[in-house]
């Protein structure tokens, strides 16, 4: 005999506004949380640890770098091989193979059988393009000096001592390679490429968000200098400017260097790992318990966890699995539906949710059906995990926000570009930047939102189009030429292709006690596209 079960829809969305709640932050959550951030990054400046961590770059590209490179990507999720061709005009052009990195070398007792890929790689990529590997002449010895060279983007903790060299400090992303701790990322690779015989020499070593601030200076139209390289995709992290100066705890170890009042350092934040030591900074969802203590690496990395695409999915699933079991849902999923499956969901289903502007959801539920193997999704099932699906990535993007809005107010750029300080140029620019971008002007925001779209990916510079959140001045920027605003690059997924991230970070942005409304138009966010692959070759290019 069958049973019936109670009818769903006042109660499944019921529940599903009670979860979505639980990722609230309020104002003053936001306000605090920018308080506790912005206290990590200054004592980062003073106690070496795990965040804060010098880059060792102290330049800054202005878009006249010329010279052909190669470059290695090894992220959370694949390993790309590229050439990089600057042309010295603010262009680029990049050959790049992408491959997928295998499992088994993400969790592995030793280093070497990973090297030893990206090596192979690298060799099959001279191979496919002998364009990019160095001259030679018949009979004559290749030096080291004469090697193409490398720059290595490096995506997970490590601590610099130079450009060409660091020691792994922790994995994330869910890898864990114990044997690579301790040792040099750029020698570990270099030992494999040795291996082969490759001319090739690794001559320096970013962050995925260090390499994504330069590629984002090389390329912005705007001739204030970049503040911010941030990425928001598998992972995160963010690289900022930062005065040579502040950096207290570089001190003891190069006294003797004299420095001036404009110097500068590149500082690899590794935000995602600002709140580890006090999780009640910002509200913490029973899901967000769960996913840590099933992760590679319970209670660390926190913040990542709470804003990377690698773990968003997982929490909307989490989410939606406890709706099922309490029968909420009219669709009907078999046991071997991702829905039972750990990280079963990808963060780009969130995308899909979120971009469905049609009443009876009909992209979603087709959506939710392919994805999970569903039967009988309604539209109040499609309503529901919508409702967690936002909920998950509004608090990821306003916690990006409050992250962000830490780093602008320690750059002091807001009180330096103010008029009330007589027009006083910023000491981060490293030389006056060229009149080689075009000034642009605000066009009125519904013309504006609809040029945004179309020219998101080439122009790769534009402003929240929120119909609830404030409006950006109707009087645009107070300098045509961007040298009033704080330019912020920005790569990864989530931040790309998700339509209300950028909308969400801008008005935490807002509520952050120091930045407000007027401060927040004057932050320009942009999508640094090849972050890592071109900022890799800029790196590299710095230490000719």
């Amino acid at each position: 005999m069958s049973t019936s079960k109670p009818s769903p829809d006042a109660g499944l969305l019921a529940e599903a506004k009670r979860i979505a709640q639980q990722f609230d932050l309020s104002p003053d959550d936001i306000a605090r949380a920018a308080d506790y951030c912005l206290g990590q990054v200054r004592n980062g400046l003073e106690h070496h640890g795990a965040t804060q961590i010098p880059s060792f770059v102290t330049k800054i590209p202005n878009g006249s770098e010329r010279g052909i490179f190669l470059a290695v990507d090894l992220g959370g999720t694949h390993c790309r091989v590229c050439s990089v061709d600057l042309h010295g005009d603010s262009t680029y052009t990049l050959i790049q193979t992408k491959h997928v990195i295998p499992r088994a070398l993400k969790v592995n007792a030793s280093h070497k059988p990973l090297f030893a890929f990206v090596a192979d790689k690298i060799a099959d990529f001279l191979s496919q393009h002998p364009e990019a590997d160095v001259e030679s002449v018949e009979g004559k010895v290749l030096h080291r000096d004469d090697y193409r060279k490398l720059g290595f983007t490096f995506s997970f903790t490590y601590e610099s001592h130079s450009l060409s060299s660091g020691t792994m400090l922790q994995w994330d992303k869910g890898w864990d390679i114990a044997d690579a701790l301790g040792r040099d990322p750029c020698e570990m690779l270099q030992k494999a490429i040795d291996d082969l015989e490759l001319p090739v020499l690794v001559s320096a070593m970013t962050s995925d968000s260090v390499g994504t601030l330069m590629a984002r200076a090389y390329t912005s139209p705007w001739s204030s200098s970049t503040l911010v390289g941030a990425v928001f995709g598998t992972g995160t992290n963010a690289a900022y400017v930062e005065r040579l100066e502040n950096v207290r705890k570089l001190h003891a170890h190069d006294g003797s260097r004299t420095r001036r009042p404009g110097d500068l350092m590149v500082m690899n934040t590794e935000w995602g790992a600002w709140i580890d030591d006090d999780n009640t900074i910002v509200p913490i969802t029973p899901y967000d318990t769960q996913l840590d203590l099933a992760s590679a690496n319970p209670t660390r990395q926190i913040l990542e966890k709470l804003t990377s695409g690698m773990y968003l999915g997982e929490l909307a699933r989490l989410a939606a699995l406890e709706l099922y079991r309490a029968q909420r849902f009219d669709m009907v999923v078999q046991d071997g539906s991702p829905l039972y499956v750990d990280e079963g969901v990808d963060s780009s289903f969130l995308s899909v949710m979120a971009e469905d502007g049609d009443e009876s959801l009909t992209e979603s539920r087709r959506h939710i059906a392919e994805v999970l193997g569903a039967q009988g999704v309604s539209v109040h099932d499609a309503l529901a995990l919508r409702l967690i699906s936002t909920a998950v990535v509004r608090r990821a993007a306003r916690l990006a926000g409050v992250a962000t809005a830490a780093i602008v107010l320690q750059s002091g750029r807001l009180d330096a570009i103010d008029p009330a300080c007589k027009g006083t140029e910023s000491v981060y620019r490293e030389q006056e930047l060229t009149e080689r971008r075009t000034s642009w002007s605000w066009a009125p925001s519904s013309v504006w939102t609809a040029v945004r779209r179309a020219f998101k990916y080439v122009f790769c510079c534009f402003t929240a189009d929120d119909s609830d959140a404030a409006p950006p001045s109707q009087n645009g920027p107070r300098s045509a030429d961007g040298s009033d605003s704080i330019d912020i690059g920005i790569e990864g997924s989530l931040f790309e292709f998700h339509p209300t991230f950028e909308k969400e970070m801008r008005r935490a942005l807002q509520q952050v006690p120091g930045i407000g409304l007027d401060g927040e138009r004057r932050i320009k966010i942009g999508l640094a596209k090849d972050g890592s692959s071109l900022g890799a070759a800029l790196v590299a290019q710095s230490v000719q």
